[in-house]
């Protein structure tokens, strides 16, 4: 049985402890404690704290009985034997700190009765849920009035539209007190990119500081946190047809253009030719029932998805292209030379896209991201950037 560990470096146990409002907590609870990892921090802040924890992994639990004095379970959290371990005890804890398992899970009856008590089942009515949603509403059950969460959160749960029902109905229970952005590759074991999320139970919060990954803080106001932080960071509308460059992403998975036999670019680079397979004449804009993108002398091309690549652009010099789903083509103005914006990319966005990319497994960015680089860049280019650096 794998657990899918990804345990907490100490120094995000240590941000996530000075980023705490002033308090004295008496009782500390932790359900995915691992070995103890966001613990440490809060024993040397608060010596005195009774500590609870729950962890699945047995060898886990004997390390933390050895480490913490308190009581510690080994048990599910998400079944019954959370309801036999802390009956009596809800409504009791004034703290806890939260580093949930990442992943997805085949909803069960025990999953839908947590939902229906937080008046949610209409939220998640699919077969699957997140366990990062379940063991927020877990830990709101424990929670004392006024009582703080800290927890580490993947940006998927933090940030994307998916969520953001689920944002705006945990409002209702509790507010955000603050938010710190994490780059990616944090934890061992996966690349996810991770935000420490601060909320306190019961309590009207009207604004939260913010903070990116490059240590810079704003206020935000709590409606922020419901459409998603990511997009209220970058402060940028949603691409529409009224700005002046386009936007597109290909139809066809990199499988796909090979078979069809065309010239192609993927995010493996461009391909000239596809051995074995007959070429097809490109006379029409529709391909195996698909519409065809392509991209021509002075297009960019900008590789979507994939950790090890995404973000890297090319310029089309010569040809044409077949582009694949896996990358955004990119179209500037008729006075931007395509080789002024690829300096500046290279200089001045690229290394934000990888360490700002998207996604828990696989590394992505939005045409939502991209619309603010792009903006950004024209902004620069409207002063006079382009001149600059010619």
């Amino acid at each position: 049985m794998s657990l899918e560990q990804y345990y907490t470096e100490e120094g995000i146990g240590e941000r996530l402890a000075s980023m705490l409002p002033p308090m004295t907590p008496r009782q500390c609870v932790e359900l995915s404690a691992g070995e103890g990892a966001l613990l440490l921090p809060v024993i040397r802040k608060w010596p005195k704290v009774k500590i609870t924890t729950c962890e699945l992994d047995p060898q886990n639990v004997s390390k933390l009985k050895s480490s913490f004095k308190g009581n510690h379970y080994n048990i599910d959290v998400l079944s019954e034997s959370f309801e036999v371990v802390f009956r009596g005890k809800f409504s009791r804890f004034d703290f806890a700190v939260s580093n949930p398992p990442f992943s997805w899970r085949k909803l069960s009856s025990y999953d839908i009765s947590i939902l229906e008590i937080f008046g949610l089942r209409d939220v998640f009515s699919g077969s699957r849920i997140r366990s990062e949603v379940l063991f927020v509403l877990q830990y709101l059950r424990l929670m004392a009035e006024s009582a703080c969460i800290a927890f580490i959160l993947p940006e998927l749960i933090v940030c994307s539209s998916v969520f953001a029902k689920f944002r705006s109905r945990l409002l209702n229970f509790c507010n955000v007190v603050a938010v710190a952005e994490i780059g990616s590759g944090a934890f061992k074991g996966t690349e996810a990119k991770t935000y420490i999320l601060i909320l306190r139970k019961s309590e009207s919060v009207e604004s939260f500081p913010y903070t990116n990954i490059f240590g810079v803080s704003v206020l935000k106001q709590q409606s922020d946190f419901c459409l998603g932080l990511k997009e209220s960071n970058v402060e940028c509308q949603p691409y529409s047809s009224s700005d002046k460059f386009s936007i597109k992403r290909g139809q066809f998975s990199g499988k796909e253009c090979k078979s069809i036999g065309l010239p192609f670019y993927h995010t493996s680079g461009f391909s000239n030719s596809a051995k074995g397979v007959i070429p097809i004449p490109l006379k029409t804009t529709m391909i195996l029932g698909k519409k065809v993108l392509i991209a021509t002398k002075g297009d960019i091309l900008i590789s979507r998805v994939g950790s090890r690549v995404v973000g890297r652009a090319v310029v089309v010099e010569e040809g044409e292209y077949l582009v694949s789903d896996c990358v955004f083509r990119v179209r500037l103005p008729s006075s931007i030379s395509p080789k002024v914006f690829l300096e500046y990319w290279v200089q001045s966005c690229f290394p934000r896209v990888v360490s700002e990319a998207r996604g828990t497994c696989a590394k992505y960015i939005t045409v939502q991201d991209l619309t603010a680089y792009l903006r950004e860049f024209l902004r620069f280019s409207d002063e006079g950037f382009a001149s600059a650096v010619r």
